[in-house]
């Protein structure tokens, strides 16, 4: 029983033993690598930074002009910056739409308006008006109108020399229209485009249109159907002066006397030779 003893206690001793000698005598190269047996943790020299405690982000938005709020149930709304569109600039503030006016079409087989003149009337005289006399007055209603026109223009030309002046532009429409032309005060303002003694042209037109537009069902047509004259009065010339009358004989030059004469002779002889003829004709069958 001793015997037993004594060995397991040398067995002890033997075993305390082992890692001092394993560590005084080189590992036998028969055996695997050590690393491979044992997986050791090579110690960390980088000294470790202790966390600093981080706040808690706020989430900020940066925004770029003024804010509107029009407590609509969608959100706030966010306004940009001013930019310019088509010559105009708008603001980030909301602004008022002006909404155009509705242009109402009527059926295809309605007439156009158009302008009736009652002054002057159809049975008045000739329309002849002295440049710098009384003022003009003309006057007219309208026919078939069924879209009235917001404002009116008026104008007059002389196809002679291809002008257009305009007299006035949105006036106000009334359904009986009036308008006078104070020739000799349009003279005085306009030295240099003074009207010439021709034959002109009244035209009238919706002034939101253009005088060439073509005419559409209901709306106001465009209007040159009235003519009148003006004439620059001239100044008093004596005969003794040297003035003239063009249809009078005293007026005519020498060419024009022997043509005349001329005529008048062949006329003489072939009304002659025609009597002639006749008698002699007459007498002949007698």
């Amino acid at each position: 029983m001793r015997t037993s003893l004594s060995v397991g206690q040398m067995a002890v001793a033997l075993l305390s033993l082992t890692p001092v000698v394993s560590a005084s005598r080189p590992w036998p190269r028969w055996f695997p690598e050590m690393d491979e047996l044992v997986a050791r943790q090579e110690a960390d020299t980088t000294p470790t930074a202790k966390p600093e405690p981080s706040e808690t982000p706020t989430q900020t938005t940066t925004r770029k002009g003024p804010i509107t709020s029009d407590f609509n149930t969608a959100g706030r709304t966010e306004s940009a910056e001013p930019e310019e569109t088509g010559g105009s600039k708008t603001t980030g503030k909301s602004a008022k739409t002006t909404k155009p006016p509705q242009h109402t079409e009527y059926p295809p087989q309605d007439p156009p308006g158009s302008v009736v003149m009652t002054k002057p009337a159809i049975f008045d005289p000739s329309s002849i008006y002295k440049i710098g006399g009384d003022p003009i007055t003309w006057g007219w209603n309208y026919t078939n109108l069924q879209g009235t026109p917001t404002a009116i223009d008026v104008l007059i030309s002389c196809a002679a020399v291809s002008r257009t002046w305009t007299l006035t532009q949105n006036m106000t429409f009334a359904t009986a229209a009036t308008f006078k032309f104070d020739t000799k005060k349009y003279k005085e303002e306009n030295p240099k485009d003074s009207l010439r003694t021709d034959i002109y042209k009244l035209l009238i037109h919706d002034s939101d249109k253009d005088f060439k537009d073509p005419a559409e069902p209901g709306y106001l047509a465009s209007f040159s159907g009235f003519q009148f004259g003006l004439y620059e009065p001239q100044e008093y010339i004596s005969i003794e002066d040297g003035w003239q009358c063009a249809t009078c004989s005293g007026a005519m030059s020498d060419v024009e006397k022997r043509a005349l004469g001329g005529a008048m002779v062949m006329s003489v002889v072939t009304v002659l030779s025609f009597t002639w003829f006749v008698v002699g004709f007459g007498g002949g069958l007698l």
